[in-house]
């Protein structure tokens, strides 16, 4: 999904007014998406204000769909680590050098923090656009591609400088497209919408029959101090 935001946001307007959204199914081993991944989980605050928002999108969107913002599922993605799909454990070797090299960059990242700007329809799905509050969220993506040279190279271009939490995936025709791009165009741009994450989980994807949703398989708290903060107090 490369892109800027308008791009990402006029590209997936146009496929689903034309019926052409890309519909996902659920995860299969060696599939091409829903490799293991880096995510932040929003703070409840924020998470259920996406939850409110993905719920009016997906009444739009119709049955079928994956509603991705929801109790236990809602995060943004920080990196894929990798491309295909795996059905693994937290034994895994894989799991625990990335959980190895996740947890010694944690120790010097503060707190994520982000400002929801407003919302994008993508050719899969309805996106919450977030935007950096100050540089830790790009800083901890780029250490974590720089120390994962094979990950980094394709990751970067796919999601470049871009910051997003999914609100729905489409898995089933889109029931009323002229409606939903009305209400996601109202809405490119919001009142800005702080959200925090204090960590960050290296997380497999399963499909619970509902929808595709991230499981951790180990979590690596942020401890770092934030941007202009002293004495170890947040500003």
């Amino acid at each position: 999904m490369s892109g800027s935001p308008e791009t990402i946001h006029q590209r997936g307007r146009d496929a689903v007014l034309a019926g052409r959204a890309l519909l996902d199914v659920p995860p299969v081993p060696g599939g091409a998406r829903w490799g293991l991944s880096l995510v932040a989980r929003p703070d409840v605050a924020a998470a259920e204000r996406l939850q409110a928002l993905a719920a009016e999108a997906a009444a739009l969107a119709g049955p079928g769909q994956w509603v991705t913002a929801s109790p236990g599922s809602t995060h943004l993605t920080v990196t894929y680590l990798e491309s295909s799909h795996r059905e693994i454990g937290a034994d895994d070797a894989a799991v625990r050098r990335f959980a190895d090299v996740v947890r010694r960059l944690a120790a010097d990242v503060p707190p994520l923090r982000w400002q929801v700007t407003g919302l994008a329809l993508a050719d899969r799905g309805v996106l919450a656009l977030a935007e950096p509050v100050d540089g830790a969220a790009d800083a901890l993506r780029a250490q974590v591609l720089r120390e994962l040279e094979d990950v980094g190279r394709a990751e970067a271009f796919y999601r470049s400088s871009v910051w997003w939490a999914t609100l729905v995936h489409f898995a089933a025709p889109v029931a009323d497209p002229a409606g939903l791009a009305a209400w996601v165009d109202a809405r490119t741009s919001l009142p800005p919408m702080p959200v925090t994450a204090d960590g960050v989980d290296v997380v497999r994807y399963e499909y619970d029959g509902a929808r595709t949703v991230p499981v951790t398989l180990a979590a690596a708290a942020l401890t770092g101090v934030p941007e202009g903060a002293t004495d170890g107090a947040q500003a």
